[in-house]
């Protein structure tokens, strides 16, 4: 007969870890896995593909803007230095072709110099109709104001050209008042009245030389704007070309990240439905990146939880639901001692199981033990009781332990009550199968159920060393529904238990019990007040 101390490692088997139907999800045959739903839902803007296209695109359009920049400044640079040479041959071609000495006699002419003005006006405008670049020239003379200048000619393909001894303020243009000391060309394209040139001009010096004005020449910004529209369509193309570099590259890269990552997501989503049955080799490929390293990962992460999977449902075999759920709620390794609390211990006893088991072979015995305790074990589990340990036929539980319960009486007395009732259709199956008739012969009519229940104070927790232990509840509680079970063949009854469980019970729950008043239970010097059914 078991001691007081009873204990636990003890359960009925569980259910085994459920099958894994392939965690990357392949249909047959195909050689990439469907894109994972969490990917689909994704914002196109989060996603990594679309972040590296920015990024490269971004760098590209850096690239392309310095190259265009770095261009059009070298193309410019040489159409200007260019240009500028022939503005200036053009201007001292100019000035050396003008009768410059007349220029100064003009006045002293009876005409006052229009028949001269007239001869030059010609020849300065078959020069600017046969130029096209060549927009207009013309000859400026000083005025007694600073920065006024006088217009002496002006050949201009424009709609207007200036007429002689009309002012011009080149207060704003110092290339040009510069001209009148030595060849100056101007740095950029100015735009006035009389459109958008860049210009030169050169000093009027006669014989004697004196300066009496400049000669000026005026050519069409039309190399500048080619240069800027060559240098716009040489960005573009470029950028074009950038652009759909990026979008091959932006495609390349989806379609690696994703038929990288999907076989990960799958295989987390089946980790995560608890499906851990497939190996490293799965999500692996020799591509040696950062991805094979994370599939590895993954893979051995599988590995370890399906190990500790199959630990955990081999442990099940040994251990209780409910010691189970509250190892695993606590979040922390068990450790040796123990709490007192007010719990309800259940024993139960299978009579005359000695002279059964004369009756029986060896593996008889253990299928016939393994049919009565796993039935028993299942209406204990059913009605949230601790099974604690299995001694031959004899069965320990509690309830209220390790798990809190505050209805623990009422469920062991429906759970002994349902105890009974199970015993019943065991007895009608062994009678069935023949069983029966084999144990009649030892004087057995009838396999009997005896449980004792009582309820007080237990101190429940683990007991043993640091390397092994097991749960277990002490106290004269146990010693009590010991006795009480053995009390059933002195009253001839099936359920004994004590007045604690009836007054924590509820009514319905200790309804039909008899009362057997005060007794003695061996070893203890006070009785106990006992229902009986």
């Amino acid at each position: 007969m078991p001691t007081p101390t009873a204990s636990s490692p003890a359960s009925s088997p569980r259910t085994e870890p459920s099958e894994a139907k392939g965690p990357l999800a392949k249909s047959a045959g195909s050689e990439s896995p469907a894109t994972h739903p969490a990917l689909e839902s994704l914002a196109w803007w989060r996603r990594f593909d679309v972040r590296i296209a920015a990024i490269f695109g971004a760098a590209l359009f850096v690239v392309v803007l310095a190259a265009g920049l770095f261009a059009y400044r070298q193309i410019a640079d040489s159409r200007l230095r260019a240009f500028s040479q022939r503005l200036e041959s053009l201007a001292l071609s100019l000035a050396n072709t003008l009768e410059v000495d007349a220029i100064s006699n003009l006045d002293a002419q009876a005409d006052g110099g229009a028949a001269w003005r007239k001869e030059w006006q010609e020849r300065l405008m078959r020069i600017v109709s046969n130029q096209q670049d060549i927009d207009s020239i013309y000859v400026l003379l000083p005025t007694n104001r600073p920065a006024q200048l006088s217009f002496l000619l002006d050949a201009s393909k424009g709609a207007r050209s200036a007429e002689h001894g009309e002012l011009y303020d080149a207060s704003e243009y110092p290339f040009m008042l510069r001209g009148f000391t030595q060849v100056a060309v101007e740095d950029r394209v100015f735009a006035d009245e009389f459109g958008a040139t860049q210009s030169a001009y050169a000093p009027l010096r006669t014989s004697a030389g004196d300066v009496v004005g400049i000669v000026g020449v005026d050519v069409l910004a039309i190399g500048a704007e080619e240069t800027r529209d060559q240098v716009i369509f040489f960005c573009a193309t470029l950028l074009g070309l950038a652009l759909g570099a990026a979008f091959v590259v932006a495609a390349l890269v989806r379609r690696r990240v994703r038929s990288r990552l999907t076989p990960a997501f799958n295989a987390t989503t089946e980790i995560a439905a608890g499906k851990h049955d497939f190996s490293a080799s799965d999500l692996k490929d020799d591509a040696g990146d950062e991805f094979t390293l994370l599939g590895t990962q993954i893979g051995d992460l599988a590995r370890q939880l399906r190990e500790r999977e199959h630990l955990r449902a081999t442990q099940g075999l040994y251990l209780s639901d409910e010691l189970t759920r509250a190892v695993l709620a606590n979040g922390q390794t068990p450790t040796l001692g123990g709490v007192e609390r007010i719990a309800t211990v259940l024993f139960a006893d299978l009579a005359q199981y000695s002279r059964i088991s004369g009756q029986l072979s060896p593996m008889e015995i253990v299928s016939f033990a393994n049919e009565y305790l796993g039935a028993m074990t299942a209406v204990i589990e059913q009605h949230g009781g601790c099974l604690l340990d299995f001694r031959g036929d004899c069965i320990m539980a509690v309830f209220g332990a390790p798990l809190a319960l505050e209805d623990h009486a009422d469920r062991a007395l429906l759970c002994a009550q349902m105890m009974q009732k199970r015993m019943n259709r065991l007895n009608s199956g062994w009678e069935a199968q023949g069983l029966a008739e084999r144990w009649r012969r030892a004087g057995v009519e009838l396999l009997t159920l005896h449980v004792g229940i009582h309820t007080g104070s237990v101190v429940a927790g683990h007991i043993g060393g640091a390397s092994r232990m097991k749960y277990c509840v002490m106290g004269e509680t146990v010693s009590i529904a010991i006795s009480l079970e053995e009390m059933n063949r002195e009253l001839g009854t099936r359920i004994a238990i004590s007045d604690q469980v009836k007054q924590r019970a509820g009514a319905d729950s200790a309804r039909g019990f008899t009362d057997c008043d005060l007794r003695p239970l061996r070893g203890r010097l006070v009785g106990v007040h006992v229902f009986a059914l």
